[in-house]
């Protein structure tokens, strides 16, 4: 017996392949081409969102006024409403407003700590941490500010991160260590502006270093000497006790 089909034979069977399954190959081609037209309908509405964000936020930009203080509140709303990467630009902008012209320090750090759920991006987490430990900086907030610079993981902000280290650990009469943190941002490729500026603030910490350096040295100088004159005295009075 031939197991070969006549012509007939395979047509009749492939009408009754399809018979049986017309209704899923037809499921599957719907469910492809809505599959198909909804990412791009999503993505069609993505761009238009990002394009409305990008306008609406120049539009709040430009109501910033220096001499009215609600001016930013809008903008701050925006960052707290909207979910695009205009949202962060908005926190960024506000926070600036808010440390320059209110001298909200707590609220600015509240709003760039918002940020850091608002993106993945590694780069705009960094630029966020850094501007929190400069506002924990000035808020005198010193071990909080070091901790958070730890959490900056980009390299290329090393000469940053560092000169703010320096900063700080200067503030907390840590000479010794502030100079190795300008050192490090120094071997990091600085901008040439920032270079000059932490060259400077190297020499001023080296002079400090000495200085704390002499300073402890005379101390213990001088502290052995009371310890000598004190076992001395102790030795002379025992003497005396063992003649009397």
């Amino acid at each position: 017996m031939s197991h070969q089909l006549s012509g007939e034979e395979q047509v009749s069977e492939i009408k009754e392949f399809l018979a049986k399954t017309w209704k899923i190959i037809v499921a599957v081609i719907v469910i492809g081409l809505l599959a198909f037209y909804g990412w791009r309908y999503w993505q069609s509405y993505k761009l238009e969102k990002v394009i409305e964000s990008s306008d609406h936020y120049e539009q709040l930009i430009a109501k910033l006024d220096n001499n009215n203080p609600d001016s930013v509140n809008e903008l701050v709303s925006f960052a707290k409403d909207n979910n695009t990467i205009y949202s962060v630009f908005a926190n960024f902008r506000a926070a600036k407003f808010y440390v320059e012209q209110l001298k909200d320090y707590a609220g600015a750090e509240k709003l760039l700590t918002d940020t850091l759920s608002k993106t993945d991006s590694d780069i705009i987490k960094s630029i966020s941490y850094i501007r929190i430990a400069k506002i924990q900086y000035q808020l005198e907030h010193y071990q909080e500010s070091l901790a958070t610079l730890t959490k900056v993981t980009e390299k290329s902000w090393a000469p940053v991160v560092n000169d703010i280290r320096g900063d700080i650990l200067v503030k907390m009469n840590n000479y010794n260590e502030a100079v190795a943190a300008y050192n490090v941002a120094l071997s990091s490729s600085p901008t040439q502006a920032l270079e000059q500026n932490i060259k400077m603030k190297l020499n001023q910490a080296q002079y400090l270093k000495d200085k704390q350096q002499a300073e402890q040295a005379k101390q213990e100088e001088a502290a052995a000497k009371e310890k000598a004159k004190q076992e001395a005295e102790a030795q002379k009075n025992a003497a005396k006790e063992n003649e009397d």
